[in-house]
């Protein structure tokens, strides 16, 4: 009997709606295309969705078929030429591989287009209408998915990260493929069913070491112990998405028994209710991080600034972190980090060793603070290359462009041609600044630093400027959520 072959792709893109920056073909390209055999090279030794395909594969002898893979920065809505493309390759892929037995997808479940809200559901419809309704179809989505009922419709089963920090994806991966070889010899018969709450949290507090959410994913574990239960997907959602889907999801997929998988999503889904305030909350003021900064023995104190996190669509351009620490006079300290191409290039021209004045951050919109005028002196020019340590992410390259290191009063501030998030201490590591030397370490993020920055902090606070990606959700001026929805409508 011939191998199995199964078709990869990665398509994934969680969509800011209230971004400035909408990602055309240019920014998907920026990000890393790759496609046939490329795909597996590059995700082979990496902490990834893809590479658990790729364990599943040698574990139970299919034959991997990749189309393509990118993985798309957080930014704003995908234009229709960037979405249309991108699909049309992945199907057209479909089309031309011979025989395909089966599709494994690592998706977000948070992709707004231009012309279509649910584009992770009409890509997997696309799928479906594709390799007809008897090839299985597996999508493994991020935690913070907006899971839709298309989604489900057009997938034989879909799989959500169970944890935050993501440190579980490679893993999800392989589960993905384990479960498609049981479809493909008919032991299983998936049924699901989804429940959406009406809830809309933020992710400062969904961490899953945490209640709420580690209470939820302890009762998932619990459920995923019967036999009859294939998976327990509890997706806490992407609010800045402002699609109808947006919000807490739970996802039960059972063997052949719809009633149960309907019980256990009611119950999970009440239990979400019943738990949420406390997603509420979590941030300090900027007073409080200041008495926080004068406490601490030694440091460093990790300081994050959620409002402008790259990886929720910030454009990554906000310098109220560093006005902040200039004004506390806070020595020795370090900053990831400051998008800025315009300052980037000048300190090139500059040169290492040169003093410059600069009118730094605040250009890509007004919702971010405005620019702050510094004089720095550049310690490090670099391309911005390095290659995270993990646990997340881990054997992932990062780019962020044209990267210099300028020092202002003190302060390591990292200047960047592109917007990540930090979550790797490599990001600092790789350009010459050591973080458990810093009194304060200053992060763009929301809660994937904590993998890496927990474990040398000591203390973590969160605070909140002016931005897009914070937990005050009344900042946004929503269009297509359903309402009403918790926290906005409903006690």
């Amino acid at each position: 009997m011939p191998r199995p072959r199964i078709a990869i792709a990665e398509l994934s893109h969680e969509t800011n709606a209230f971004a400035a920056q909408r990602v055309d073909l240019a920014f998907a390209e920026r990000c890393g295309i790759v496609r046939g055999p490329a795909v597996i090279a590059r995700a082979r030794e990496t902490a990834t969705v893809v590479a658990g395909f790729i364990d599943a594969a040698e574990e139970l002898g299919f034959e991997l078929v990749p189309l393509l893979a990118v993985w798309i920065t957080p930014a704003g809505v995908v234009t229709q030429e960037a979405y249309e493309t991108l699909v049309g390759e992945l199907i057209a892929g479909l089309h031309t591989a011979a025989s395909i037995d089966g599709v494994l997808l690592s998706l977000h479940g948070a992709m707004v287009a231009e012309h279509v809200l649910d584009a992770d559901g009409e890509l997997l419809r696309r799928v479906r209408a594709t390799v007809g309704p008897h090839v299985p179809v597996l999508a493994v989505l991020d935690l913070h998915a907006n899971i839709s009922p298309l989604m489900v419709e057009q997938a034989d089963i879909l799989i959500g990260y169970h944890t935050y920090p993501h440190l579980d994806q490679r893993e999800r991966g392989r589960q993905a493929g384990h479960l498609l070889v049981r479809l493909l010899h008919g032991t299983i018969r998936p049924t699901a069913a989804l429940v959406k709450p009406p809830m809309l949290p933020t992710s400062q507090r969904m961490t899953t070491d945490q209640p709420p959410m580690r209470t939820l994913m302890e009762r998932a574990a619990e459920l995923e112990r019967d036999r009859r239960v294939l998976d327990v997907t509890i997706a806490g959602g992407f609010p800045p998405a402002d699609v109808p889907e947006a919000g807490l999801s739970v996802l039960i997929t059972t063997d052949d028994d719809p009633i149960l998988a309907r019980q256990l999503a009611e119950e999970l889904a009440a239990l979400a209710w019943e738990l949420r305030s406390g997603f509420l909350g979590g941030v300090a003021s900027w007073e409080e991080a200041a008495d926080a900064i004068r406490s601490i023995r030694r440091g460093p104190l990790v300081l994050v600034d959620i409002a402008d996190n790259p990886w929720s669509g910030g454009p990554g351009d906000s310098v109220e972190l560093l006005r902040f620490l200039l004004r506390e006079g806070v020595r020795p300290a370090a900053l990831a980090l400051v998008r800025d191409p315009e300052v980037v290039e000048q300190c090139y021209r500059a040169g290492v060793g040169a003093t410059v004045e600069v009118s730094l951050g605040g250009k890509t919109d007004d919702l971010h603070g405005p620019p702050l005028a510094v004089r720095g002196t550049i310690q490090l020019l670099s391309d911005g290359r390095y290659v995270n340590a993990g646990p997340m992410h881990a054997g992932v390259t990062v780019d962020l462009g044209r990267t210099v290191v300028l020092r202002v009063d003190g302060i390591d501030v990292l200047v960047t041609e592109r917007a990540e998030s930090p979550i790797d201490l490599n990001v600092f590591r790789a350009h010459g600044i050591e973080p458990t030397e810093q009194r304060v370490v200053a992060l763009k993020g929301k809660g994937h630093f904590r993998a890496a920055f927990e474990p040398i902090a000591e203390r973590i606070v969160l605070v909140e400027g002016p931005g897009i990606t914070g937990s005050d959700l009344r900042r946004l001026p929503f269009r297509h959520i359903r309402r009403p929805i918790w926290p906005l409508d409903l006690a």
